[in-house]
């Protein structure tokens, strides 16, 4: 009978810890993206979890120089940051033009960057090449279909323009990226993935 309950106390022990939620991964202890972003966009996926792609995500961060890595790729499977872009903002989102985005904004015909979350939607092929469309989830980002805000590349996003300039050029409110790391964002990136766009 003790040997029973010795048992017994055992597996119950051995239930209780397997019913334990397991602890949450970390994301991002390299530290590589501002805390108080990277909170507002695991917020931001939280609310969208039942739509967005549960693997990864990306956040951009327009408070970085436009001669920064400023977009990061996250594994939300390992916490870890996979990878990280330059990416190019809006000219009516910096009218001085000195790097850094002043001001968002979603009116159409603004140039401007606007901000917050995205869904990841499909590829196409434009005048800029291969691209993917980009999806509003936010009241401040709800015109971005129809404005065409997309991710893309350009000349104004390749190393050789931030070597001459010592910054990116502007877009029209696109998230742009050079020839390469756009190359790479395709292939590493899945459809559906949320992309968090502040600072």
């Amino acid at each position: 009978m003790r040997r029973f309950l010795a048992f017994a106390g055992v597996s119950l022990a051995a239930l209780c810890l397997t019913a334990m939620p397991a602890a949450a991964i970390p994301v991002d202890p390299q530290g590589l993206i501002r805390p108080e972003l990277l909170g507002q966009a695991l917020a931001s996926l939280k609310a969208h979890g039942d739509t967005a792609d549960q693997t990864h995500l990306v956040i951009v961060d327009y408070a970085r120089r436009s001669s920064e890595k400023r977009a990061y790729l996250v594994n939300l499977e390992t916490g870890l940051v996979e990878d990280m872009f330059r990416a190019a903002h809006g000219s009516g989102s910096d009218r001085d033009h000195d790097g850094y985005l002043d001001q968002f904004s979603d009116v159409p015909g603004s140039s401007a960057s606007p901000e917050g979350a995205y869904l990841l939607a499909e590829e196409y092929v434009g005048k800029h090449g291969r691209s993917l469309r980009l999806d509003g989830l936010d009241p401040t980002n709800a015109n971005a279909r129809a404005r065409a805000i997309v991710i893309h590349a350009a000349d104004y996003a390749e190393p050789s323009f931030l070597q001459k300039w010592g910054k990116l050029g502007r877009s029209n409110g696109c998230i742009v990226f050079s020839q390469t790391d756009l190359a790479t964002f395709l292939k590493d990136v899945p459809r559906g993935t949320l992309v968090f766009v502040g600072r």
